[in-house]
Order: structure tokens, then C-alpha cells, then sequence
């Protein structure tokens, strides 16, 4: 099955939510490939060395099309030249979780003297997606245009870009007020494996705890179940998701209200992590550590 790549890319540029028509044209070859490298090596554009290639393709991202429409973009290939930076996706289209196309689509990313992003275009049209796309799909783009441009910030700073930094300091040991509390919306969806913790709403609910290095901590809830108190904390570094570990809320069986279980959590300087569950028979706690890596690690 083939997909119109160009009725695609319009409805893509003028909106999101409505995306799916078969295309005609033929999919790439890889003689046609090896054409456009030759043809860049007579203009003498120099694409990333492969080491930086293979670090951006750890910054895919996925856009919402609507109706169970899902794209991920992938980066294959990364030319730099002067102001702008040439990108090759690996697009696949996914709906109702199946996948349902794979194409290629190329993007150039515009930036002025200040090495500030300002526009991004379809390769050979004219329009500025950042004026055209939904403003999720716009964060997005933005948030990888950032990435690639290694001038722009520092790469550790890049990483966390995403995140609201905590307002709040180690050592950590506080109860959740789930009337009361106020969430912070995650600004970008370049985050690897953070989309089976969004209850199916189109940002994430999260809090914010201390970083760790170049690792960043949240707390998010999972009200979207059988219980409305129960929050994860989650490790992120490198934009992917690294650790998840169940630190505070209840659960019980539904005809036996009164045998709940209540856990909680507290975390000290050196990210040692303590997950206690209380229940009417027993009192459990588990102690855990932070590595460097972003994985959480049970202690024996």
C-alpha cells in the first residue's frame, strides 16, 4: 500500500487532525539516495559526522493527527549548512496503535544571526510549519531544532529543556494533596516512552523533583484507572525514559474499603529512595537508588 506523500505533507502543514489519504507516487529507491548525495558533495555541504547522526536519532517525537492518529519522526540524516540544517524523517504513521504507513519527508530548519530557530520548511515548499501546524506538533519541531543546533544551548540544558525545573529541595518527604495539587503540563512530546503515563490526555500532568545531574525526576499521576490517588516517579534522561517505580498512593480490594494499603515515599540528598506501604496486617519499606544512568535499583 502506498500513501500520496505530497496530499499528506499539505494536510500535515494546514492541520494535524485530519491526515490519511493514499499516495501514488513511488517510495524512495536507494539509487535515488546515492543521486542526492552526489549532488550534495558537488555543493559542499557537509552532513554530521555518523557518531552525531546516530546520537539525534535518540531525539524522535511523535505527533497527534487525531481520531487514534499517531506520527513518529524519526531522523535519518542530518545536513548542516551555514544557517540552516537539513533533515531526512523516517515518518510511520500509526493508527489505532497499528502501524499503518512508513514514508520519508524532509524538513529545513532556518536560523538567524543569533543562532535562534526561525522557521521550519517542508523541503521545496515555501510555508513556515511553525505557522501552520497544531501548537503541540510546533513544540515539537521546535524542541528538535533546538537539539540539533548544538550552538544554540548547552547540551545539558537541552535535555531538560522539556521539564519545568522543582521548586522544591531534597530531602524530599511529603504527602500529595490530590484536591489541592497543581500540575505542570510537559511542553514538548520528544520524550521517549513517557506517552503510557498520560491517561490519554494530550499533555502530561507532572511535579517536579531535584534533578540529578543530567537526570530529570517527576512525579506523575495515574488517576485514570481504578484509583485516583496513585503517582509514579519517573527518571528521564537523554529524552527516553529510563525508571519508573510506584512511591505514593492506595489501594484496596473494591468490596473491602477498610484493608487498604497506603504507601508513601521520601528521598534524601544522595537519591536514596524509601517506598513504605502501610496496611492494616503490615508495615513494608523498600529501599531504592537513583544510578547516574537514570535507572532505579532496588537494594538488596
Amino acid at each position: 500500500m502506498q500513501t500520496n506523500k505530497k496530499i499528506i505533507t499539505s494536510i500535515l502543514l494546514l492541520s494535524i487532525f485530519i491526515i490519511g489519504c493514499k499516495k501514488n507516487e513511488p517510495k524512495i529507491e536507494i539509487a535515488s539516495i546515492k543521486d542526492t548525495t552526489k549532488i550534495v558533495q558537488k555543493k559542499e555541504v557537509v552532513s554530521a559526522p555518523l557518531n552525531e547522526r546516530n546520537r539525534y536519532t535518540n531525539e524522535s517525537f511523535v505527533i497527534s493527527c487525531g481520531s487514534g492518529c499517531a506520527m513518529n519522526y524519526a531522523p535519518e540524516d542530518v545536513t548542516k549548512q551555514d544557517k540552516t540544517i537539513k533533515v531526512k524523517f523516517n515518518v510511520k504513521m500509526y493508527i489505532n496503535e497499528a502501524l499503518s504507513d512508513t514514508y520519508y519527508e524532509t524538513y529545513i530548519f532556518y536560523y538567524d544571526n543569533d543562532n535562534k530557530l526561525d522557521n521550519i520548511k517542508f523541503e521545496g515548499k515555501s510555508e513556515d510549519i511553525l505557522k501552520t501546524l497544531m501548537p503541540d506538533a510546533q513544540d515539537s519541531f521546535k524542541n528538535f531544532g533546538a537539539i540539533i543546533n548544538n550552538d544554540l544551548i548547552p547540551s545539558n540544558d537541552l535535555k531538560i529543556s522539556c521539564f519545568q525545573m522543582s521548586k522544591v529541595k531534597l530531602p524530599y518527604n511529603e504527602v500529595i494533596n490530590i484536591k489541592t495539587v497543581k500540575y505542570n503540563l510537559l511542553n514538548c512530546n520528544s520524550i521517549k516512552g513517557i506517552e503510557k503515563y498520560n491517561c490519554g490526555e494530550n499533555k502530561l500532568r507532572y511535579l517536579s523533583l531535584p534533578n540529578k545531574g543530567d537526570v530529570t525526576i517527576i512525579l506523575v499521576p495515574q488517576d485514570c484507572g481504578d484509583f485516583n490517588y496513585r503517582y509514579y516517579l519517573i527518571s528521564v534522561k537523554n529524552n527516553i525514559v529510563m525508571g519508573e517505580l510506584y512511591v505514593e498512593g492506595e489501594w484496596y480490594e473494591p468490596e473491602n474499603f477498610n484493608e487498604k494499603e497506603v504507601t508513601s515515599f521520601s528521598i534524601d540528598e544522595g537519591y536514596n529512595i524509601i517506598v513504605k506501604t502501610i496496611s492494616s496486617k503490615s508495615t513494608l519499606k523498600n529501599s531504592y537508588i537513583l544510578e547516574n544512568d537514570g535507572k532505579i535499583v532496588k537494594k538488596s
